[in-house]
């Protein structure tokens, strides 16, 4: 039973850690001025260490020489790592809403440096706004902008309750079959 719990854990964890990379990847390309900020790039690392350690594990499961606890410590520190991430996007976005959008909401939104994809001193210029766009499109823009990053948030989140999930599974198998046991 716990082998099937766990190759499901596992396979999410893989899922959650390619999104949160690919969301992490798209917002990091979108960037018009200066580099993406920290907590872009920290989520591109999360998703990239995360899809390492699905793979780690996946090998774990059935590889009976890797030991149990390896793969604990390594989803313990994929566990730290997404919190550490949603804990840094939530911050980072302040509340911000991507709904219902009111002229303060998008006030917001173009001043917040994780959604705006940077700003250009001489022109003044926010990278979300095109001036060639309908002001409709820039907001519709904007709104995208802020959907991936609230997903990238949320994700990395769901990526840790999965880690968590993983290390009670772990630990479980390894108290039943000893030290040198894998998950399966």
């Amino acid at each position: 039973m716990l082998a099937g719990v766990a190759i499901g854990l596992r396979a999410f964890q893989f899922l959650f850690a390619i999104v949160v990379l690919g969301l992490a990847a798209t917002l990091i390309n979108a960037q018009v001025y200066g580099s993406a900020p920290t907590t872009t790039k920290y989520s591109s690392f999360t998703g990239g260490f995360g899809i390492l350690v699905a793979v780690a594990g996946a090998i774990g499961l059935f590889v009976d020489r890797v030991p149990a606890l390896a793969n604990i410590a390594l989803d313990g520190l994929s566990a730290l790592f997404f919190l550490a991430g949603g804990i840094a996007w939530a911050v980072g976005l302040k509340g911000i809403s991507c709904t219902g959008l009111t002229p303060e909401t998008v006030r917001n939104m173009v001043y917040n440096s994780l959604l705006n994809l940077g700003y250009d001193e001489e022109t003044r210029r926010y990278g979300v706004l095109d001036p060639d766009r309908s002001t409709d499109e820039n907001i519709a823009a904007l709104q995208g902008t802020c959907q991936k990053g609230f997903a990238d948030e949320v994700l990395q989140f769901v990526a840790f309750g999965f880690g968590v999930a993983l290390i009670v599974v772990g630990w479980v198998r390894m108290r039943r079959g000893g030290s040198s046991a894998s998950y399966v």
